[in-house]
C-alpha cells in the first residue's frame, strides 16, 4: 500500500485542512487570505488546490500540507505526520519511517518490469499476436509507445530471471504482484500471454499494471490488475490522470470511461481529457484527485453500467464533493472505444451534449416505471426526490422538484416536505472578501530573473530557445541560476515541465522545489488575464534586458581590471583586455539596436 505521506495527501484536500485555521475565498483557481504567519491587512497568503501547496507573497514562506501544519502548529515532522493522520483517519506506525527506501526500490523494479513488458511487445516474435490484436481494436505503433503497452510473454518465468538478473529478491517481486506462488512454494510469473497497460501515478510513475488476455481461456480472467501494495493503492489512481490533467484544465470538466482500452480509443479520437477507473466505483480519494483539475466530470460507460445506479458507480461521491456531473448516453451494444472509433464526430458531439446527471436520472426513471398508475407514480416520484436529495446545490433541487412536479401532476409543496425527510448532501465552506494580493518590490535584476523564470514554468515550450541564449549566470541569484539550469536540462531531457514532475526530478533540494512553487504562484497570479503571445514577447523583452546587464556587468569589470594592467604596466594583459572590451561593447550595441 501507500506511504502514509501519500495516504495523508489523497485523503486530505489542502485547502479544506488549512481552512480550519485560515479564512479563505476562492480567487480564480487559487485560495487567498491573510497570513497566519505575519501581521498584515491585505491578504497575501495564497493555496493552491490543483498542486496542493501553499505560498504566502508577504513572508515568503510556503510548501505543501505537512509544511503548513508543522509551521502552525510548531511541531517537527513526526508529530505533523501524526496531526494529519488523525484527521485522514489513518494509523501510523512505528516502522513506516523505513518503508520509504523499501518504496523507492519497489518503484524502481516496477519501472524495470514495465520496460522489460514494452520491449517485448515491440520486438518479440511472440508479441505478434498482441500486436495483431491491438492493430484490430485501432491501436498503431505510435500510440503503442504513447501510453507503453506491453506484452507479457507466456512464459512461466520470463520476468522473474529477468528481474533477478538485476538484484531483485523474489519476495520484492511478490510483494508487489509481479509473480505468484504455487502451492508447493514454486515462484512464476503472473502475467503471461497478455497485453500489459502500465498504471501510473500523478507523476508519471509506474506503481502497478492491467493485463488482457489474448486468448480466451475459461480459467483465466479477462482482465487481470496488480493487487494493493507498498506502491499501489487503486483507491487512490486514476488512470490516465497523469496524461489528461493538462487536458481537463483546459477542457473545463474530466471525460471518465469505465477501461483502458476506452481511454485509449477516445484519445486516439483526439479526446485527450479522458480518465478511467479501471472497472471499480469511484472512491473518495479519486474524486479528490479530479477536483484538483476540475469541478466537474461527464460520465461516458456502455449501457448496461450507465443504467446501474448513481452508488453504484461511486457518482454520489462526486455529488458530494460537489462536483457537476454529467451523463453521455451511448447506444445500446457500444461502448467508447468502439464508438470513438466508428463515429468520432457525433461521439464528440455527444460528450459536448453530455446531460445533466438530474435530467438523465429522471430520463432512467421515467422510462422504467409507468407513472400512469398509482404506485408506479408513486415509486417514480421516490427515487427522484432520493436524487434530489443528493445534489447539492439548493438552485438545482428547486429546478428538478419543479420538474418533478410538473411530470407527476403533484403539487410541489407535497414533494418539498417528502423532500426534507431525506438526507442531504449540501456542503459550506466559509470565505472572506479581501482586497487584491500586493507582491513586494524587489532589486531590478531579480525582478527580471524571477519574472523570466515565472514565464519559463508558465509556458516552457522557449526553454530550447532559451538554453542558447540565456546562460545561467545572467540570473541575479545562485538559487535562480540553479533552477533554470535544472529546468533546461528537464525540459530537454522530456520536452515538457510538469511542476509536480520537476519537484520530483528536484528530490529532497527544498530550497529549489519551494522557489519553483514561488515562481509558479507569481505566474498563476500575474498572467491569468494574458495570451500566450503576449507572455512570448515579454519574455524576449526580458531576455534582452537581462543580457544587457549581463553585460554592462562584465564591461565594469573589465574596465577595472585594465585600470589596474595600465597602473601595473601589464601590456600583454592589457591589449587581451581592450580587446575583450570591444567585444563585450559591440555585442552591447547589437542588443540595444
Amino acid at each position: 500500500m501507500s506511504s502514509p505521506v501519500e495516504q495523508i495527501k489523497s485523503k486530505l484536500d489542502i485547502v479544506d485542512v488549512i481552512s480550519e485555521y485560515v479564512r479563505l475565498k476562492q480567487s480564480g483557481q487559487n485560495f487567498k487570505g491573510l497570513c497566519p504567519f505575519h501581521n498584515e491587512k491585505t491578504p497575501s497568503f495564497m493555496v493552491h488546490r490543483e498542486k496542493q501547496i501553499w505560498h504566502c507573497f508577504g513572508c515568503g514562506l510556503g510548501g505543501d500540507i505537512f509544511e503548513f501544519i508543522e509551521k502552525l502548529e510548531n511541531v517537527d515532522f513526526p508529530e505533523a505526520l501524526e496531526i494529519l493522520a488523525r484527521k485522514a483517519n489513518i494509523e501510523i506506525k512505528p516502522q513506516d519511517v523505513r518503508e520509504s527506501g523499501r518504496r523507492t526500490r519497489l518503484l524502481e523494479m516496477v519501472a524495470m518490469a514495465d520496460n522489460f513488458w514494452h520491449e517485448q511487445l515491440l520486438k518479440s516474435s511472440q508479441a505478434q499476436a498482441a500486436r495483431d490484436y491491438l492493430k484490430k481494436r485501432g491501436v498503431d505503433s505510435t500510440l503503442a509507445k504513447f501510453f507503453h503497452l506491453g506484452y507479457a510473454p507466456d512464459s512461466w518465468e520470463a520476468l522473474l530471471k529477468y528481474l533477478k538478473t538485476k538484484n531483485y529478491t523474489t519476495e520484492e517481486m511478490l510483494s508487489v504482484g509481479l509473480i505468484t506462488k504455487n502451492t508447493r512454494g514454486t515462484f512464476y510469473d503472473k502475467f503471461r500471454d497478455r497485453i500489459i497497460f502500465p498504471i501510473a501515478d500523478i507523476y508519471s510513475r509506474t506503481i502497478g499494471f492491467g493485463g488482457r488476455i489474448i486468448k480466451a481461456k475459461t480459467d483465466e480472467p479477462k482482465y487481470m490488475n496488480s493487487p494493493q501494495s507498498l506502491v499501489y493503492n487503486k483507491s487512490l489512481v486514476v488512470y490516465n490522470l497523469d496524461k489528461a490533467k493538462s487536458s481537463i484544465k483546459e477542457s473545463g470538466y474530466a471525460l471518465l470511461v469505465e477501461g483502458y482500452m476506452d481511454v485509449i480509443g477516445c484519445w486516439q479520437a483526439g479526446i485527450t481529457n479522458v480518465v478511467a477507473t479501471s472497472g471499480t466505483a469511484l472512491t473518495l480519494e479519486q474524486v479528490k484527485l479530479l477536483k484538483r483539475y476540475t469541478q466537474e466530470l461527464r460520465l461516458a460507460f456502455d449501457a448496461d453500467l450507465a443504467g446501474q445506479s448513481a452508488s453504484e458507480r461511486g457518482i454520489d461521491i462526486a455529488l458530494q464533493s460537489e462536483m457537476e456531473v454529467k451523463v453521455i448516453s451511448l447506444p445500446v451494444g457500444e461502448d467508447p472505444d468502439t464508438w470513438a472509433r466508428k463515429e468520432p464526430a457525433k461521439f464528440k458531439q455527444m460528450i459536448k451534449e453530455a446531460k445533466p446527471i438530474g435530467d438523465y436520472t429522471m430520463e432512467v426513471i421515467l422510462k422504467s416505471v409507468d407513472i400512469n398508475t398509482r404506485q408506479g407514480k408513486k415509486q417514480a416520484a421516490q427515487k427522484i426526490l432520493q436524487a434530489i436529495a443528493k445534489l447539492p446545490d439548493p438552485v438545482e433541487k428547486d429546478y428538478y422538484l419543479k420538474q418533478a412536479s410538473q411530470q407527476f401532476g403533484i403539487d410541489d409543496r407535497s414533494l418539498r416536505e417528502r423532500l426534507i425527510s431525506l438526507p442531504t448532501n449540501s456542503l459550506y465552506r466559509e470565505v472572506v472578501e479581501t482586497e487584491p494580493i500586493i507582491s513586494a518590490v524587489v532589486d531590478r535584476h531579480q525582478l527580471l530573473s524571477e519574472r523570466l523564470l515565472s514565464i519559463i514554468l508558465y509556458i516552457p515550450e522557449h526553454l530550447d530557445y532559451l538554453a542558447d541564449k540565456l546562460t545561467p549566470e545572467m540570473l541575479s541569484s545562485l538559487e535562480l541560476t540553479e533552477l533554470y539550469r535544472r529546468a533546461v536540462v528537464f525540459y530537454t531531457e522530456r520536452k515538457q515541465l510538469d511542476l509536480d514532475a520537476f519537484k520530483q526530478e528536484l528530490a529532497a533540494e527544498i530550497n529549489l522545489i519551494k522557489l519553483a512553487e514561488s515562481l509558479w504562484f507569481k505566474a498563476e497570479q500575474d498572467f491569468i488575464d494574458k495570451e500566450k503571445d503576449e507572455l512570448s514577447q515579454e519574455l524576449f523583452v526580458l531576455l534582452n534586458s537581462l543580457q544587457r546587464l549581463y553585460l554592462e556587468k562584465q564591461l565594469r569589470v573589465v574596465a577595472e581590471q585594465i585600470k589596474l594592467a595600465e597602473k601595473n604596466g601589464d601590456q600583454n594583459s592589457l591589449v587581451q583586455l581592450k580587446e575583450q572590451h570591444r567585444e563585450l561593447c559591440s555585442n552591447l550595441a547589437k542588443l540595444l539596436h
